[in-house]
């Protein structure tokens, strides 16, 4: 049981991590903030330090940005902080077991998904890209393995129709800050109930780009749910012929179309209907989708209306290489 603050090392790197560290820093004592080195970052590959530095910097929390986390000189400098606990928010970095046996308490880790749902590196993503109308997060105490310790708490959560893979990301990662802060709080007051995973695994993999790619074959929800689940991240794409060649177009939003009907033929990717200032209809292997926002490469994102207008797309164009 403890009274006071507790001293913590806090290991994150993304925007996701951010409020858990400024509600650690509120609450305990944050003593060290271990991210990953700065690096090239957007079109122009400028150099950056990740989100959790600049938060970290701003509250004038020391920081360590390891290449190499089982370097001994690195280890040292955590042990002589001689830290209660170790709390991890999305690092994206497997941490060593020399690591973990550091804190007086043991390490814990907030993760967005009711584990054993999506175990790994994007969860939020997959989520939404299955389908699932709930997900949650999941503070748990870590071990060696990945994503398979015992929980100290969990918080479940609805995906709402509309959600993106950012604006759930932004939602758990204020519930998982509020969450963390009451997992801490069971811990200081030696109330903590371990319990152990249960039910079936699963596994949500890094996201690649290739993976957005849109089969018009599958389902308009199908579609609809890669739409939302690649947003803002790589973004979900197609391609149209223009001018002789194929061109990429990313769409960014979508909205099923329940009770839409059409009686003229077409396969899937074709666009069969066009409606002003809203966009273009689209014909799935089940279903229609309604297309709101696209991106040509190396344009901004524009209404999917205004793109239809600026290259002429008519009715009955198909999309698709």
């Amino acid at each position: 049981m403890s009274k006071g603050k507790l001293s913590v090392v806090f290991i994150g790197t993304p925007e996701f991590s951010c409020p858990s560290l400024e509600k650690l820093a509120e609450k305990e004592k944050v003593v060290a903030v271990v991210t990953q080195p700065d690096k090239p970052r957007g079109r122009g590959k400028k150099i950056s330090p990740p989100p959790v530095k600049v938060k970290a910097l701003q509250k004038n929390i020391p920081v360590y940005q390891p290449d190499n986390l089982n370097k001994l000189c690195f280890l040292e400098k955590i042990e002589k902080l001689r830290p209660d606990l170790i709390v991890v928010v999305a690092f994206g970095k497997i941490l060593p077991g020399k690591l973990l046996n550091i804190p007086k308490f043991f390490p814990i880790n907030l993760h967005p998904s009711l584990l054993p749902k999506y175990r790994g590196p994007a969860p939020v993503p997959w989520a939404i890209i299955k389908g699932e109308k709930y997900t949650g997060i999941t503070v748990q105490k870590m071990t060696e393995k990945v994503d398979e310790g015992e929980i100290i708490l969990q918080k479940k959560v609805p995906i709402a129709a509309n959600d993106t893979s950012d604006s759930l990301s932004k939602k758990l990662s204020h519930i998982g800050a509020e969450a963390l802060i009451e997992a801490i709080d069971l811990i200081k007051k030696g109330k903590i109930d371990l319990r152990p995973q249960v039910g079936k695994a699963s596994y949500a993999p890094k996201i690649k780009k290739d993976m957005g790619k849109i089969n018009w074959e599958k389902s308009a929800w199908e579609i609809h749910n890669l739409v939302r689940g690649l947003n803002s991240f790589p973004g979900a794409f197609t391609e149209f012929f223009y001018r002789e060649r194929f061109y990429p177009l990313k769409i960014w939003e979508t909205e099923i179309l329940e009770n839409f009907s059409n009686n003229k033929k077409g396969m899937p990717g074709s666009v069969v209907k066009i409606i002003k200032d809203r966009g273009f209809i689209v014909k799935t292997g089940k279903g229609y989708l309604l297309v709101k926002k696209v991106q040509l490469p190396g344009k901004s994102k524009i209404d999917a209306y205004d793109f239809i207008k600026g290259y002429h797309v008519k009715e009955g164009f198909t999309l698709g290489g």
